[in-house]
């Protein structure tokens, strides 16, 4: 059919179409929905233990974290998270700082060979691994060296902390999952500096603010009369039942405020603390930690402590939630 023909035919036919596909005079075509945006959710409270032993609250703002296991990627709400026991990680530049301060113990001065030990030594865990390879070097004065610091490490950080951890692993309020993280750091939001960037290499543990899961409570074992068998053993974390002793009970001497040595009678310092009353059984989380310069007196919820010099064996103080 010629073009023109064909054109004469269908145009009418188009314009009695749109007469009824056009809006009406005066009225509006119907908006088209648009979908409503999800709301994120807010930062999640936590408490994180680094490398150095520091301990910092922060909130997380990424909303899931990636966890790379054996059976697949996880994407992990952060709100869901309990606690989370991070693989060694060691950044490049520590990795590379670490065997030049070793390949340096054995420098013509000795005040440099002096000041490399102690350096390495604030490396902690990260230092510890090539030191231990470092032990069999072949010259003898960078072995000698090696060994002694290594014997220093073992004395000053708990055996855990010298163990490889090849995985991160994710406690949940009914799970425990084991993989890799995939980010090199979080987002996270601090009351001080505003929105940071956490490298999870600088943290060793991450607990939520909701405090120990159900699980770890509900296995507590009954606290001992003190915690002098925990010596040296910083960062060590425990759950313990303690019962608050009754005002005036024979052998429950406490030293300390907040930080506690460790001879004192765990029961009357949780009564000190405030996270026990007397004669109340609870279970509580306690930490080790390195003694005070000096530890100090008060009297707080019918408890009286006593003030004391540095022990070096150690204290205690209680994790709140």
């Amino acid at each position: 059919m010629p073009l023109a023909r064909w054109t004469l035919r269908v145009a009418p036919l188009l314009v009695f179409v749109a007469a009824f596909v056009s809006p009406l005079p005066g009225r509006s075509a119907a908006p088209v929905a648009q979908p409503t945006p999800s709301k994120a959710p807010p930062p999640t409270e936590v408490e994180v233990r680094c490398v150095d032993d520091s301990v910092i609250k922060l909130k997380i703002v990424d909303s899931q974290l990636e966890l790379v296991t054996r059976y697949g990627t996880l994407l992990v709400p952060v709100a869901d998270i309990r606690r989370i026991e991070f693989a060694t990680r060691t950044p490049p530049d520590v990795a590379e700082r670490v065997t030049n301060l070793i390949s340096n113990l054995n420098h013509p001065d000795f005040e440099v060979r002096e000041r490399m030990m102690v350096e390495l030594r604030g490396f902690r865990e990260r230092a510890y691994f090539p030191l231990l390879k470092a032990i069999k070097h072949e010259d003898s004065e960078i072995s000698r060296r090696a060994e002694e610091t290594v014997r220093y490490l073992q004395q000053k950080l708990p055996p855990g902390q010298l163990e490889p951890r090849e995985c991160d692993v994710i406690h949940t309020e009914d799970s425990k999952i084991t993989g890799r993280l995939s980010a090199v750091t979080v987002r996270v939001q601090t009351f001080q500096f505003g929105e940071q960037s956490l490298r999870l290499a600088d943290v060793r543990t991450l607990r939520s603010a909701a405090g120990a899961s159900a699980e770890d409570l509900a296995s507590a074992p009954v606290a001992p009369t003190n915690l002098s068998t925990y010596q040296n053993q910083f960062g060590k974390e425990l759950a313990f039942v303690v019962t608050g002793p009754q005002p005036g009970s024979q052998g429950a001497g406490v030293w300390g405020t907040d930080v506690y040595s460790l001879d004192s009678n765990i029961g009357a310092a949780a009564v000190h603390a405030g996270v026990v009353t007397p004669g109340q059984s609870a279970a509580v989380r306690v930490r080790i930690v390195a003694s005070p310069p000096q530890y100090v007196g008060s009297n707080r919820n019918g408890v009286g402590s006593s003030p004391y010099g540095t022990y070096p064996a150690g204290g205690f103080e209680f994790i709140r939630k």
